[in-house]
């Protein structure tokens, strides 16, 4: 008896030769498959079950087999994952590491710098700055991140010295992400921290007279 399995995504082959003296004493046995391919993590799971008819006792049996296969190319980073490996490397002042993290047209928003980051290149400027304006014993801790998201990363951290809190160091991020070339990279940051002065119920009052003002002069929205 010969038996044939063939993927449907490929031209592969295997061929078994199963004969033997036997195989005439033996109800013949005729195999029909039925493939499903369903995605697994980062990889492709085939499900492959084959019906196995018993021409002898007139009864169907069915074996399901599984096999998982990983197509190299199509393995690609987490997006949490990502995020993970670029605060891994700030936190190690290797700003190198973490360049095929970036994308080279995305865009980081720092809200204390007055206009963006634009580009790979000068992205990887700053941080290289910011590492060397600082001590390895301040480190970026985090405190939730988000992981259901291929596409787009939330990120609340905080600064630590030696293991103890950094005054005025709380703040979040979000970053989106797409996958270029094969690679999930980031194409958009924002980061907002905690701000070292904190003016409370005069934030409000500052809005509250704002509104009125483009309430009452219309015109000043265009200024805005």
């Amino acid at each position: 008896m010969f038996m044939v399995l063939c993927s449907s995504n490929s031209t592969q082959a295997l061929l078994l030769n199963l004969a033997s003296p036997l195989d005439s004493l033996s109800p013949r046995r005729n195999y029909a498959s039925n493939s499903v391919t369903k995605v697994v993590g980062v990889g492709t799971k085939r499900v492959r079950k084959w019906n196995m008819a018993v021409n002898k006792s007139g009864e169907n049996n069915s074996v399901t087999t599984t096999t998982t296969h990983f197509d190299d190319n199509n393995v690609v980073d987490l997006a949490s994952n990502v995020v993970r490996n670029f605060y891994d490397g700030i936190n190690s002042h290797d700003v190198d590491s973490v360049q095929y993290l970036i994308a080279e047209n995305c865009v980081y928003e720092d809200l204390v710098f007055p206009s963006p980051f634009v580009g790979r290149k000068e992205i990887i400027e700053f941080f290289k700055k910011f590492t060397d304006s600082t001590s390895i014993d301040l480190q970026f801790v985090i405190d939730d991140l988000s992981t259901e998201d291929s596409s787009s990363v939330g990120v609340i951290w905080h600064l630590e010295w030696k293991g103890k809190a950094f005054p005025f160091s709380k703040g979040w991020s979000f970053y989106r992400l797409e996958v270029i070339n094969g690679k999930r990279q980031i194409t958009y940051g924002r980061d907002s921290v905690e701000p070292a002065i904190k003016p409370g119920d005069a934030t409000l009052a500052v809005i509250k007279s704002v509104t009125w003002l483009l309430q009452r002069f219309p015109q000043l929205a265009d200024r805005l």
